[in-house]
């Protein structure tokens, strides 16, 4: 009988294990999932209509995520930003090609459709937290769906670039599911 016992705790304990090295965690008790990928983290959760997230970049100067591109940064709804000192600023563009990328305000219809936003910056990093909606019907947004999988871009300038023009030093690309 304690064998079975045993062997049900290894299972279980297996199963608990597994789940946590999973970069989605099913587990978590506030519906976060995360996405480490060379160097970024991002966090992120479906809260009614919204896309709450937390993005961690290794560059104390602007970072940024796109979601749903086509490849790299074009067709992406990117949210870019920079933490300068007390200041946080953080922008909704999209991405016009591979490698560049407009805010969606100087875009004809576009508008930034992101809120909620802070962020910090410490020990080499640069973290911001935003909100934007699963489907703002901007024309420069693409719409999410929880379920969904989607490719993501994560890309960050060198240090110090606090602005959103400067080129990037890193851009790499993955996949989550919302």
């Amino acid at each position: 009988m304690m064998k079975k016992y045993c062997m049900i705790f290894t299972i279980l304990l297996s199963l608990l294990l597994l789940s946590l090295a999973c970069e989605d965690n099913p587990f978590d008790p506030n519906g976060w999932s995360a996405k480490s990928h060379e160097g970024f983290v991002l966090k992120w959760r479906v809260q009614g209509s919204n896309l709450e997230a937390e993005l961690k970049g290794p560059s104390t100067g602007w970072i940024a995520v796109g979601f749903a591109g086509s490849y790299m940064m074009h067709d992406s709804n990117i949210i870019i930003g920079y933490v300068s000192g007390s200041s946080v600023s953080i922008r909704d563009d999209f991405g016009i090609d591979s490698n560049t990328h407009v805010s969606d305000s100087d875009l004809q219809g576009g508008e930034q459709n992101v809120s909620d936003k802070s962020g910090s910056e410490g020990s080499g990093t640069t973290t911001i937290y935003f909100t934007i909606p699963l489907d703002s019907g901007d024309l420069y947004d693409n719409a999410l769906s929880e379920g969904q999988s989607y490719n993501i871009v994560f890309a960050c300038s060198a240090d110090g670039a606090d602005n959103f023009t400067s080129a990037y030093k890193t851009i790499t690309n993955t996949s989550i599911t919302i």
